[in-house]
């Protein structure tokens, strides 16, 4: 539940996202934190000395009352000169003999009045993160190992499992790669010495898995990084590629 600030102290913050179709670009979004009906009448409580807040209350229940007796009536409804409720149909009608249809099926839509919008331009936030849209992985392991011990370490030729978020693999130049492990514990930022996995190995493409064949090349009883990468996001192709590693190596099986 969201705390609420009786003293309106509470800071307005927001989160960046990187653009990746234009440099320097962030997206904001406002994390969304709802307020309840208890904590509004509290709040009114709060700011306003000696009202009663079950009066209050009942009277919010008969607006609620009136409001959703005038939708569905199919009344364009004011509520509070914040924003209008409307209905509209879920979907298109298609017919021979549209005089003789009946329509079934609608939706609740808002409409936000112009005061409203006119207080929210006004406004300004902090950020209060940004967040990295590239892909994070959380775990990889040999889907056919029985032994829990046995699922870290892969075998060439077999299969491989990859969960996490924002995994899926897009675009001309996306791909999973076994990134060589350094004597010094970190990877190698040299993509020569990367090696891809075909993109016909790959078996399972998700945003919260992947799963894909070791390539024939990877040679055993070494440790590797696991890279994945997209170059597309929603089908559109991104001006630079983002690239997601492992922060663990996993070790591949003589």
């Amino acid at each position: 539940m969201t705390n609420i600030d009786t003293k309106r102290e509470t800071n307005f913050a927001v989160t960046l996202t990187p653009c990746h179709f234009k440099e320097n670009t962030y997206i904001a979004h406002v994390p969304r934190r709802t307020v309840t009906t208890d904590q509004i009448l509290d709040l009114v409580t709060a700011h306003n000395q000696g009202i009663d807040r079950y009066q209050v209350a009942h009277a919010m229940e008969l607006l609620k009352k009136e409001i959703l007796e005038q939708a569905e009536l199919g009344f364009s409804v004011d509520i509070l000169e914040i924003c209008k409720l409307y209905i509209a149909p879920l979907s298109s009608v298609t017919s021979l003999t549209p005089e003789s249809e009946s329509v079934a099926g609608f939706e609740a839509r808002f409409a936000v009045n112009d005061r409203l919008r006119e207080r929210l331009k006004g406004m300004s936030a902090t950020v209060s993160a940004i967040v990295d849209n590239a892909p994070q992985i959380s775990q990889i392991e040999n889907p056919i190992a029985k032994d829990a011990s046995e699922k870290q370490i892969l075998k060439a030729t077999f299969s491989a499992r990859i969960t996490g978020k924002k995994l899926k693999v897009e675009g001309e130049k996306g791909g999973v790669f076994f990134v060589p492990a350094l004597e010094d514990g970190s990877s190698s930022t040299s993509e020569d010495d990367w090696i891809k996995v075909p993109n016909e190995f790959i078996t399972r493409n998700t945003d919260k898995s992947l799963e894909f064949i070791l390539p024939r090349n990877i040679e055993g009883g070494n440790r590797y990084f696991i890279a994945v990468r997209t170059s597309a996001r929603r089908g559109i192709e991104l001006k630079n590629p983002i690239t997601g590693i492992s922060k663990i190596p996993v070790t591949v099986a003589e």
